[in-house]
Formats: C-alpha cells, structure tokens, sequence
C-alpha cells in the first residue's frame, strides 16, 4: 500500500512541474511577443541622414511597394485619428521606367496590431520640390500635430513655398488651410486660403521701393475638384486660384 502511495505522489509531482514549466514557457513567449511589437529599426532619409523607424511600420511600407524601386524621404509619427495610438505620415520617392520620378504622402493608421495604409497622394509635391540632385535648393517637411497633417515645401526657385494644413474629420483627411510665399522680381507675395470661408488674402511687398509698400487683396475662391487628402492636386489648384489672382488684381 505505501508503495502504491508513493507512485501516485511521484506521478502528481511530474505532472505539476510539466504544467509549471508550460506555463513559464507560455508567459515567456506571451512577453516577448509584446517586445516585438515595440521594435524600432535604422533607417536612412535624405541620402545621409540615419533615423529609427517602428518595424511594424517599415514592414507595412514593405509590403505594400513590394516590387517597386522607392526610398523613404521623410516621416513622422503622431496622432491623426483618435483611437490613442501613433499614426503615421510619410514621403517616399518612387521610380518607374514609364513615368519617371514621383513621391508620394502616404497616411498609415495604427491599429496596434499593425499600421494599415490610410489615404495616399501622387499629385500634392510636384517635381520642383524632389530632392534630388537636380533639385538642390527644395525640401519638404511632414508633421503631426493635433490631429493635423502639415505638409511644409520649399523652393528657391519660381515655384516658392506651400503651406498644406490637413484635418482628419468624420473618418476623412481634409484640407483645411493653406497658403504660400513667393519672392520673385521687386515683390514678395503672401497669400493664405481658408477653406471653410471660401477666401482668398493676398498681401504684396513692392521690395523696390525704401517704403516697402504692401497691397492686400481678399476675394472668394471655391477649388472646383474637391479638398479631399486622396483628390488634391496642387498644380490644378495653383492655375486654378492663378487664372482669378490675375483677373482680380491685375
């Protein structure tokens, strides 16, 4: 009989430390896993510049230009929508054979299990601001800031600087304001479109004369194509307000 007892304790006493040592490994496996999620790796922007980047993130942009020849540009983490996770807003040049150079804004969303591609745009940097090296004197900037997008592009050149404002509103980014500063031959003009008003201000600085006179114009000014993030193409946009900027104030 204490034989049989004996046996029976030996055998719960396996059995117990099988079942403590699963669990461990269980709790272990379950920890790491979080570590995973959390990973940054090193990446290079602008050609020389080192950065880090979520891998969670460089792995989404992966697959989803799989196949492609692109670089990343720019990137920049904050909160676009409101679910208390980092979103995400990057540039990336591609090249294509039949269509040359483009970059693009993409918006990636964090669900926390991974970053979805939200919303993206071809048409809102035009060639003058590429960096590349025809393209020396323009840069662009990306940002994040309380809920917004703000997309910064300079340019010493004819084209000048944009401002983009974009909102993220009833589960779509919107444009909300912009505006631009151009420096050209004896003036520097200044314009700002505030898109839930409809208007357009203009202020000119004549740099020719010691007095440094300002003209200021403000007129109304619909953009026929949409605000859309996904619809806007700023070189329809700029002839667009242009072709009423020169009937107006010319």
């Amino acid at each position: 009989m204490k034989k049989i007892l004996f046996l029976l304790f030996f055998l719960f006493t396996i059995i117990s430390c099988k079942k403590e040592k699963t669990e461990t490994i269980e709790e272990e496996t379950e920890i790491e896993i979080v570590k995973d999620s959390l990973k940054e790796v090193e990446i290079t922007i602008l050609d020389t510049i080192k950065t880090k980047i979520p891998q969670q993130l460089l792995a989404s942009i992966e697959k989803d230009h799989q196949g492609k020849q692109y670089k990343i540009i720019n990137f920049n983490l904050g909160f676009i929508d409101y679910n208390e996770t980092e979103d995400a807003v990057i540039i990336i040049q591609e090249k294509d054979k039949s269509s040359g150079i483009s970059e693009s804004i993409l918006v990636y969303q964090n669900t926390k299990d991974s970053y979805l591609l939200m919303a993206q745009n071809r048409s809102i940097i035009t060639q003058e601001y590429f960096f590349t090296d025809e393209h020396t004197n323009s840069s662009k900037e990306i940002e994040i800031k309380e809920h917004h997008i703000k997309v910064s592009m300079f340019c010493y050149g004819p084209c000048g600087n944009t401002f983009l404002d974009f909102k993220f509103e009833n589960d779509a980014i919107r444009l909300s304001n912009f505006s631009t500063y151009d420096v050209g031959a004896g003036a520097e003009i200044e314009s700002e479109y505030d898109i839930e008003k409809n208007l357009v201000k203009i202020a000119m600085t004549n740099t020719m004369t010691d007095e440094m006179e300002v003209i200021e114009e403000e007129f109304t000014f619909t953009y026929s194509k949409g605000i859309r993030f996904i619809d806007l193409n700023t070189k329809d946009l700029f002839k667009e307000l242009g072709n009423l900027e020169s009937k107006i104030i010319i």
